[in-house]
């Protein structure tokens, strides 16, 4: 086992303690079917595309920042599930639900990837495989975002309200790296792609 993935396995671990420990400090745990119960399974689950995608691209990526980003959104990314596997768990509620996680939800509204994009990933070239991971991601983290954005409304558990505040303040910030990442590809000549849209050159 390599000192990264002693170091991202670590990460996991301690992240999962730590939502374990927050979470005993409740008087009442969250019930099944409660906003926060459905928003740690729910964006759980969607993380774990995020992170499935950029370690896809860590391990080909050429271009440095594009390294650098996917490195970041796998760590955090799993740092940020096993924290709410650590909730899920204090709470008492099983980390999977009886139905999708996505059960109810607007697919494409989420940003959610197919499996053939994932095999994009894998299949391109690699200066292909680069844009088209960061048109995936802009959608997806935007998706992430909108979902955030929605269930922080009804969130009454004061650790969870916190986590999403921040979650939200963090995929802004990833959204404004990954359009700059795009641009600076589309300006270097690359055809634009039906999600780059909302870019323009600068």
């Amino acid at each position: 086992m390599t000192p990264g993935v002693r170091l991202w396995l670590g990460g996991i671990l301690a992240a999962a303690v730590v939502g374990i420990g927050t979470a005993w400090l409740i008087p009442r745990p969250p019930a099944e079917g409660s906003a926060e119960v459905g928003l740690a399974r729910t964006m759980s689950a969607h993380q774990q595309q995020a992170v499935e995608m950029s370690v896809i691209l860590f391990k080909r990526s050429s271009d440095p920042e594009v390294a650098r980003l996917s490195q970041d959104l796998f760590l955090t990314g799993q740092a940020q599930i096993g924290q709410m596997t650590g909730w899920l768990m204090a709470w008492g509620r099983p980390v999977a639900g009886q139905q999708s996680p996505f059960e109810g939800l607007d697919r494409t509204a989420l940003g959610l990837i197919s499996p053939a994009e994932m095999q994009q990933l894998r299949h391109l070239s690699v200066p292909l495989a680069e844009t088209r991971y960061l048109v995936l991601l802009r959608r997806h983290v935007r998706g992430s975002l909108a979902l955030a954005q929605e269930r922080r409304q009804r969130l009454r558990q004061p650790e969870v309200q916190t986590f999403v505040e921040r979650l939200i303040r963090a995929q802004r910030a990833e959204v404004q790296v990954i359009d700059r990442l795009i641009l600076r590809r589309l300006q270097a000549g690359e055809p634009a792609q039906p999600e780059t849209g909302g870019l323009t050159h600068e």
